[in-house]
């Protein structure tokens, strides 16, 4: 498969129980990156202990990780993770923006759909998306060393759907920001 010895992943909605973000964050894990596991909080539940739970199992593996907590939709939030993640690893060779806004009130006819929560699914998935790209891209400039930047999205960037204006949009916008970003 990969090898990622020696390399730093930065990854955004990984504190889970079942998720992609804890997947992805594993399996670079197990190919060797240090990982860097970032959730709006670190939330556990009778039978999972959150992001430290993530942390752990990465740990196990040999490699180093942190946990971290931060809005990725605040420009200072995500000041906080990349300062963190540097100071703790000296580089980011590898970003995942994974951090997703929760299904919820979003899901509802566009004439119902509150203004305040069409902010927030695009402030979560698209803003926070441009925000932790800017801030680790960046870095990897500065350090002229490159780096992976790689962005979640959907089917649902592709196709809208009836009930899902908010999310569908933002989905959208990922793709063709990161069709810019490339």
């Amino acid at each position: 498969m990969y090898q990622l010895d020696g390399k730093v992943a930065l990854v955004t909605g990984a504190g889970g129980k079942q998720g992609i973000g804890r997947s992805i964050a594993t399996r670079l894990a197990t190919e060797g990156a240090s990982v860097a596991v970032c959730d709006l909080k670190d939330v556990g539940t009778p039978d999972w202990a959150g992001l430290s739970a993530v942390v752990e199992e990465i740990k196990c593996q040999g490699v180093r990780s942190v946990g971290l907590t931060g809005s990725v939709s605040n420009s200072k939030n995500v000041a906080s993770l990349v300062e963190a993640t540097l100071s703790e690893f000296g580089k980011i060779d590898i970003l995942v923006n994974n951090a997703g806004a929760p299904a919820g009130p979003d899901r509802v006819p566009v004439v119902d759909l509150e203004e305040d929560v069409w902010d927030q699914v695009l402030s979560v998935n698209l803003k926070g998306t441009f925000l932790m790209s800017q801030a680790v891209s960046r870095h990897m400039i500065q350090r002229g060393g490159g780096g992976k930047i790689i962005n979640m999205s959907s089917v649902s960037g592709k196709k809208g759907a009836a009930r899902f204006a908010a999310y569908c949009s933002s989905k959208f916008g990922v793709i063709g920001f990161t069709q810019s970003l490339a």
